[in-house]
């Protein structure tokens, strides 16, 4: 038996299989070990490249059936652009837009927040809710039209409210009873099979009466006619086909990404470099480093954050780099300190630095380094207004500023004494979890913030 999907044609007994980078079945040892390394040359990664494989293909049957422009994505499609701002309205009336979406599913108010309001990408969403791009973009419009239905006709309308609509669209009456009657029994009970009892008809025959109902609807020219086909869809869609709630294969998807793993460095424009407890330093002395004319300190400062990391380890360690507004450095030098200050001359390996600030002996022999008193610097930091490190304790409620998890608000679980990095979990209505380790320069406190009233979105709705 063969299937056909998306274009190309597989065999269903081995679908999926290659993009997984496993076999089943036996085999002789000689064809399983080809197997495998065929599998391993082909750079699989699971369950990833399967779901890449299968929206490259949707795209390109797409593209020959002539529906999309080749050159637009999803999210710039005219079509499919929503009649509402929803970025404007959520930044601009906050406070309307929390009770709209508290009647929303879990997983659609995340979907919401994090894309309008966190403003992260369709495919960082997918990755973090275990679905492609594609079905972000899918679920982003039922939202978006779900909070139209909502502004329209309520978040919850009654039969006064639909029946003369459903009227009007001549879709009120069905062989098996009243549409809005069906509408309210399933949104009472969400199941399909209920409902069925209830009319005496069959459970197939709801969802032939729902699904045809829905498509008219959205496509009527009456606003009021979409919201009613919006609610509808909403509370209808992934539902079970035969038990209550949601679908078996839908509450699977949402329980496949569970706990990520983020780091947090430290800001890029931020003047000092801190590695390990720099606590300890006190009133050690700092070193001076020439960076050569043609190199940038925007150029070198991954570099440098780089080579810290690997040079010093745990011991605590500090490089400070006054820059002007264009980006040049304001003396043509750097300064490093160190514990253990011969670790400094390590830096000599970044690209861009020259030479370190130096006494030789007669021969050019190095003697020892030049060094720089700390209260001298102190006075640098100063006038380049390098921003203070927060203050942070521990289960303090934090936002996150850079990184991929930047925007993100969470709480401090572990501080760890001999690097001084955070950790921080952000914790989503479904169950879903952010593990963040950040630097304490790049975490923001939001103060007077009650346990119960933690949300990964932070004060934005507030």
């Amino acid at each position: 038996m063969k299937i056909k999907s998306c274009g190309w044609r597989t065999l269903a007994h081995n679908l999926g299989r290659r993009s997984y980078g496993r076999a089943r079945g036996s085999f002789n040892c000689g064809a399983h070990s080809k197997i495998k390394r065929r599998a391993h040359n082909e750079r699989t990664h699971g369950i990833h490249d399967y779901m890449t494989h299968v929206s490259e293909a949707a795209s390109l049957e797409a593209f020959r059936r002539k529906e999309v422009d080749p050159l637009l994505s999803a999210e710039a499609l005219p079509e499919n652009s929503s009649l509402i701002d929803f970025k404007a309205f959520a930044h601009d009336y906050p406070n309307k837009l929390a009770p709209l979406l508290a009647h929303l599913r879990p997983e659609f108010a995340e979907f919401f927040i994090e894309y309008y309001l966190l403003e992260k990408s369709q495919t960082f969403i997918g990755k973090t809710h275990g679905c492609i791009q594609t079905r972000v973009w899918q679920n982003l419009r039922i939202i978006e039209q779900s909070i139209g239905s909502m502004i329209l006709i309520g978040t919850a309308p009654d039969a006064e409210i639909i029946r003369p609509i459903l009227r009007k669209a001549k879709l009120e009456t069905t062989p098996h009873g009243s549409l809005t009657d069906m509408i309210f029994a399933y949104a009472e009970s969400r199941s399909y099979a209920i409902v069925a009892e209830k009319f005496h008809t069959p459970v197939p025959m709801i969802r032939k009466i729902f699904r045809p109902a829905i498509k008219r609807l959205l496509a009527d020219k009456d606003v009021k006619a979409v919201a009613v086909g919006a609610y509808l869809r909403s509370i209808t869609h992934q539902a079970s086909l035969t038990g209550a709630g949601l679908g078996k294969r839908y509450l699977a998807r949402l329980n496949r990404a569970k706990v990520f793993r983020f780091d947090a460095p430290p800001a890029d424009n931020s003047p000092i470099l801190s590695f390990g407890p720099v606590g300890h330093l006190q009133d050690t002395p700092w070193c001076m480093l020439e960076i050569s004319s043609d190199h940038r300190m925007l150029q070198i400062a991954p570099a440098l954050r780089d080579q810290g990391k690997k040079l010093f380890r745990k011991n605590p360690a500090q490089i400070f780099a006054p820059v002007t507004d264009d980006g040049e450095l304001a003396f043509g030098y750097i300064f490093a300190r160190c514990s253990r200050q011969p670790l400094v001359r390590g830096l000599l390996r970044v690209r861009g630095i020259s030479e370190i600030a130096s006494l030789c002996d007669g021969e050019g022999n190095f003697v020892q380094a030049v060094t720089v008193p700390h209260a001298d610097i102190q006075e640098m930091m100063k006038k380049s207004n390098a921003p203070p490190l927060p203050v942070v304790h521990l289960q303090d409620f934090v936002e996150i500023l850079t990184g991929p998890a930047a925007r993100y608000c969470g709480t401090v679980t572990k501080m760890n004494a001999s690097t001084d990095e955070l950790t921080i979990e952000v914790s989503f209505p479904t169950g879903k979890k952010f593990i963040v380790t950040a630097d304490p320069s790049c975490v923001k406190r939001l103060s007077n913030v009650p346990m119960l009233d933690r949300k990964f979105w932070g004060l934005r709705l507030s």
